[in-house]
């Protein structure tokens, strides 16, 4: 045969293909007036062969040098192969539809001797060949004057790999056409690196390696100077490259679009080349109105144009990242927003500056919010001072009036006790009653100016706090509201040493005691004093049997001069359990009760672990 050199058990096919080729290639019309070259009417096209295979490989090396050699070289030939490949299958099904050509064998027949008429390569199949059409599809062959190797051994160049990768891709893409599956070709020696033949193997991708590697093993003496590398792949990498380019465009802009924050790109000389969509939004500007403006000095405020201009150009001189640059911008409708800037310089491939990237924020809303907090502060800090000085005017007052009201009440009391005591028998019954009642209403007036000097002078005394063991306070609270031989007052467990004036924590156990004690009517009275330990604090608890109280007074009993006893030589001011309860929210704790009629009252108030200072309590103090 003259065009291809088959197994002999493939002659007659191969024969039969020739004879095909022939007959398309004899109508060959060449017309250099009109630069066609026909055969059987499809227009061809001739190209140096050179060019497309040693000077493409240089070219290409040249392009991606920095990539070095192998890798542009791997870059170069995986191009030609994909390129070829998808020629070859062109190729085929055009000549098979023409020459009504249906069986896969037949079909195959045809490319090596169409090969060898386009000037490709003549093509000699090893008899180890299995062509079948299924996955385990093997072909050995050699092209003994490959375009490619020869156009390397013309140019004196001798290359360190493998070169025939358009052959390698032609004739898979052929075969693949001709069988419906998926094919390719890998070189293992090539006459362009000094190999005594240009010679391939193809199969299915999936056998390839495996179809590699036995060859070479039953076929030593090539196996040393065999080369393998991987075939094609350019383009679907390109469609890969593409696709996951598409995929991160798409990511970013939605990034861009749904984080709020404006993301922006200018150029060395300060122009916005990239402005994320939400600028619209943000600064009331289209993307593609930002584009092409100068960075920020179309948008400063009047104001602060200038000087924000300096310090924007200073940035760029530095060419540093700059973070937290706040600055007010005009919006497009006129108004003004603050916004918040990052910035970070952009290099290029050889480390030169480009520009910047960067985002915007806009805190406009933040620092209205700051401006109202800080009048809110300044508002509160007045009101504060005014209370202090309107606290300590009143606890003035307080003192003065209960003080001067003091003398003049003592003179009174004077009075009646003279009245009393050299008039007495000179009295008829209703006016030594009278009398009798107007001492104890004296009595009574001298208690609430007491009251009312203690309770405006309990926070003040706040000044001396100390570690104190309750025990202490609590015995003598006990010793004070003398209870009687019938009361039985009983302390669970010892009291914890906590921070505090010792005269408070007295008051708090003595007022709550001498309540239980005074209003005790049973005839065994018990009272039981007991303390839990809880995360933060402590929480005491006073409980008695005694006559219990309603809980429509549970407010009441806390009120300043609101007592519940109605004998006049026997019921308090009513402002023991209100100091108490001053006392107790004074150290941050909390006072309630629990209380059943009949059945009695228990009294509980926790007291911190952890103290507030005076400082802390000024809007709580009491007033009167």
């Amino acid at each position: 045969m003259d065009t291809v050199t088959v197994p002999e058990q493939f002659e007659p096919i191969f024969r039969k293909a020739q004879e095909y080729v022939s007959a398309y290639f004899s109508q060959k019309k060449e017309d250099a007036t009109t630069g066609k070259i026909e055969v059987f009417g499809q227009r061809y096209i001739l190209v140096r062969a050179a060019s497309m295979s040693v000077d493409f490989f240089d070219t290409i090396k040249g392009m991606f040098k920095d990539w070095g050699e192998d890798k542009a070289s791997e870059m170069a030939r995986s191009l030609l192969f994909d390129f070829a490949h998808t020629i070859g299958k062109m190729d085929a099904r055009n000549f098979h539809q023409r020459m009504g050509l249906q069986d896969p064998i037949e079909k195959l027949s045809a490319g090596p001797i169409h090969f060898s008429h386009t000037g490709w390569a003549f093509v000699d199949i090893s008899a180890e060949s299995k062509p079948t059409a299924d996955e385990n599809y093997y072909l050995i062959y050699d092209h003994p004057f490959s375009f490619e190797a020869d156009s390397w051994e013309k140019s004196g160049k001798k290359s360190s790999s493998c070169v025939c990768a358009m052959n390698a891709g032609y004739s898979s893409g052929w075969c693949e056409e001709s069988f419906g599956i998926p094919l390719v070709a890998s070189e293992i020696m090539c006459k362009a690196r000094g190999d005594s033949a240009c010679r391939f193997i193809m199969a299915h991708p999936r056998k390839m390696a495996q179809y590699l590697q036995a060859y070479l093993r039953s076929h030593p003496e090539i196996s040393d100077n065999a080369t393998i590398y991987r075939t094609g792949g350019f383009f679907r990498q390109l469609k890969q490259t593409q696709d996951d380019l598409r995929k991160s465009e798409e990511r970013f802009k939605q990034i861009a679009v749904n984080a709020g924050d404006w993301i922006w790109e200018v150029n060395a000389e300060g122009l916005y080349t990239y402005s994320s969509p939400i600028a619209e939004t943000v600064l009331g500007y289209k993307p593609e109105e930002i584009v092409g403006k100068k960075y920020f000095y179309d948008f400063f405020a009047p104001e602060v144009k200038e000087s924000l201009k300096k310090a924007a150009f200073d940035a760029f001189n530095r060419r540093e990242s700059f973070i937290g640059f706040v600055n007010p911008l005009i919006h497009k409708n006129g108004s003004t927003i603050i916004m918040e800037t990052t910035g970070t310089p952009v290099l290029d491939d050889k480390g030169e500056f480009c520009g910047y990237r960067g985002i915007d924020r806009n805190i406009t809303e933040r620092k209205n919010a700051e401006k109202s907090l800080e009048k809110l502060n300044a508002d509160l800090k007045t009101t504060v001072s005014k209370l202090i000085r309107s606290n300590r005017h009143l606890h003035e007052f307080a003192h003065l009036t209960a003080h001067d009201l003091k003398t003049p009440l003592r003179g009174i009391s004077t009075l009646a006790q003279w009245l009393l005591t050299d008039y007495y028998d000179k009295f008829d019954d209703n006016g030594r009653k009278q009398l009798d009642l107007l001492a104890k209403r004296i009595r009574r007036v001298d208690k609430l100016m007491n009251a009312i000097l203690e309770y405006s002078t309990t926070d003040r005394n706040k000044h001396n706090e100390r570690l104190v063991n309750f025990n202490g306070p609590l015995r003598e609270a006990i010793l004070q509201a003398k209870p009687p031989e019938n009361i039985e007052i009983t302390v669970i467990k010892q009291l914890p040493a906590l921070l505090c004036e010792e005269k408070h924590i007295y008051q708090v156990f003595y007022n709550i005691i001498n309540n239980a004690v005074r209003f005790m009517d049973k005839k065994e009275g018990h009272i039981t004093i007991d303390c839990t330990e809880e995360e933060k604090q402590w929480r005491f608890s006073i409980s008695d049997n005694g006559p219990g109280i309603e809980r429509k007074y549970f407010d009441r009993i806390f009120q300043l001069f609101q007592a519940l006893d109605e004998d006049d030589d026997n019921k308090g001011v009513g402002a023991g359990l209100t100091i108490t309860q001053k006392i107790v929210e004074l150290y941050d704790g909390k006072i309630w009760l629990t209380s059943e009629p009949g059945k009695g009252s228990t009294f509980f108030f926790t007291w911190p672990k952890a103290q507030a200072t005076v400082s802390q309590k000024i809007l709580q103090t009491a007033t009167i």
